[in-house]
């Protein structure tokens, strides 16, 4: 008489059935992470389409790691990176953009999964996708019919100001847009249409500048002491990088618009040039 095997028993025993299953490994090349760079639009909106080419994208010192574009995707991918914490930085040989870094942690491609009784098995991990939204360089070509606002952050000493952040609020409020500042405190605010389809005529703008160690690092080491994810920091924060700043709006000739304090006038669908003087 066959006597059957108890509940929670595999034919061979109390192993576990799970733990039997088969490594399956990960094809040659599969990566690991899979960086993809789109167009900044305004804040709570998605990148826009499609991904940005030509982009170097660089993992902070690992030596060796040779990531590759795929053009299907839209991604740039590394198959070589070691696990751990790791910060990548994007920045664009065209200048079309302006530079980006991030944390990324890595897994471990074979990380132990628990078992019932006996030691981990290394089981295959998913790769990481990470997306990137990038603001434009002061240099670039402006799209036609764009409403945009070009210009250079200075303080009172007529020195330029790097990686301030702009913030620009449009159609009532309900549109926000967040730029940054070049090394030499050049900036490029591009001011989408309302959902409405018309074209903002004023903008209020909010700007952070950095703090005195933030800046003098910066001149030290640009892309080194870029702060990451900035994106994800509060810059009114308790422990923020950037400090609230009042400023003064300038024309090209070195006069004061007639606008309320902190509204730049626009030119529906076109560009203007206002330059900002820090307080």
């Amino acid at each position: 008489m066959r006597r059957g095997t108890r509940a929670g028993m595999s034919i061979i025993g109390t192993q576990s059935p799970w733990r039997l299953g088969v490594r399956t490994a990960m094809p040659p090349g599969e990566p690991i992470l899979g960086i993809r760079a789109l167009p900044y639009r305004a804040e709570g909106q998605p990148g826009m389409l499609p991904p940005v080419a030509g982009l170097v994208v660089k993992a902070v010192g690992i030596i060796g790691a040779r990531p590759e574009w795929d053009p299907a995707s839209g991604q740039t991918r590394f198959t070589d990176l070691p696990p751990g914490p790791r910060r990548i930085v994007v920045t664009d040989p065209e200048r079309r953009y302006l530079p980006a870094a991030l944390m990324v942690d890595v897994p471990d491609r074979y990380p132990l999964r628990p078992t019932a009784g006996g030691p981990g098995i290394p089981v295959p991990t998913h790769p990481v996708r990470r997306t990137v939204l990038l603001r434009p360089a002061p240099g670039r070509a402006i799209p036609t019919g764009m409403t945009a606002v070009i210009g250079t952050l200075r303080d009172a000493a007529g020195r330029s100001i790097a990686l301030a952040r702009l913030a620009a609020s449009t159609d009532a409020g309900l549109m926000r847009v967040v730029t940054w500042t070049d090394e030499a405190g050049g900036f490029a605010l591009l001011l989408p249409d309302s959902e409405a389809g018309a074209s903002p005529a004023t903008c209020t703008l909010v700007v952070h500048t950095p703090t005195a160690r933030l800046a003098g690092a910066l001149a030290a080491d640009p892309l080194g002491a870029l702060p990451a994810d900035l994106d994800q920091q509060d810059p009114d924060g308790p422990h923020s990088l950037f400090d609230r700043r009042s400023v003064a709006t300038l024309a090209p000739d070195g006069t004061v618009p007639a606008a309320a304090p902190g509204a730049l006038p626009l030119r529906p669908g076109r560009t203007i040039r206002w330059d900002l003087l820090a307080a």
